[in-house]
């Protein structure tokens, strides 16, 4: 169920620079619901616009009770069935349309955001792509057979995006750099500013019984031509097997 979220504000920080638009994208792992880490770790980066994934009613709670005075413009989607399925985003300036797009071959579904922002009218696609897993639960035969349902996901996703308005695809992807889904963004003119300016930095990790750690850069926020990247970070705070990304974007 979408919920829109009406907070009270008394006063809204000013932009810093009213030429630039800092964009937050962070999968806050629904198993550390209300985490004041993961809270933390949103309102340090002091972003104008957040889009987040894995939230749940708890994730809500603790972020609005704590950042509503900076983002009066909030909301946020219960999981469907499986409990990472959850999508909020958090913004200072109007949200003018939000769209839940369904999956073609993912366990999620995906926003589009229309946001009236500082720099105009823009368009924002919050995705939580398939996780390389199997139908049947297997990670190792996921790892490779996976890859074609992202594209697909991806593909079905883009096709409703509104071309005429500038636009930022940001999330977590469940690929690196790669990957097909990627990849094909990369054919459309799509840059990646996580890559750009962090390089092969991770995004994820993930420690194993045996005491190996997984890292890799599942998560990136993707802008089309319109949009300059003037800088993005990979933010080390939280405490999910994710970390928040953010991008500083300007017009071309």
């Amino acid at each position: 169920m979408l919920r829109i979220v009406c907070v009270v504000v008394l006063a809204v920080a000013a932009c810093d620079d009213p030429a630039r638009l800092r964009l937050l994208s962070y999968n806050v792992n629904f198993g550390l619901a209300g985490d004041i880490a993961g809270v933390r770790a949103v309102g340090h980066t002091k972003a104008d616009l957040v889009v987040l994934q894995e939230t749940n009613p708890k994730w809500e709670r603790a972020l609005v009770e704590t950042l509503g005075r900076r983002y009066p413009h909030v909301r946020f989607a219960d999981p469907d069935g499986l409990p990472a399925g959850g999508l909020g985003v958090m913004s200072r300036f109007p949200i003018v349309a939000l769209e839940t797009l369904p999956s073609d071959g993912g366990f999620f579904v995906a926003w589009r955001i229309v946001v009236d922002s500082n720099l105009g009218r823009i368009q924002v696609l919050n995705v939580h792509l398939r996780p390389p897993v199997s139908d049947h639960g297997n990670w190792v035969v996921g790892l490779f057979s996976t890859r074609g349902d992202r594209l697909r996901e991806l593909t079905q996703h883009l096709s409703r995006l509104d071309t005429t308005l500038p636009t930022v695809i940001a999330g977590d992807f469940n690929e690196q750099g790669d990957g097909l889904a990627l990849q094909h963004a990369s054919t459309l003119g799509y840059v990646d500013a996580i890559s750009q300016h962090a390089g092969p930095t991770r995004t994820w990790e993930w420690r194993l019984a045996s005491g190996l750690t997984l890292t890799y850069q599942l998560d990136h926020i993707l802008y089309d031509a319109r949009f300059s990247a003037v800088a993005a970070r990979i933010e080390e705070s939280g405490r999910s097997d994710h970390r928040p990304i953010w991008v500083d974007l300007e017009l071309r």
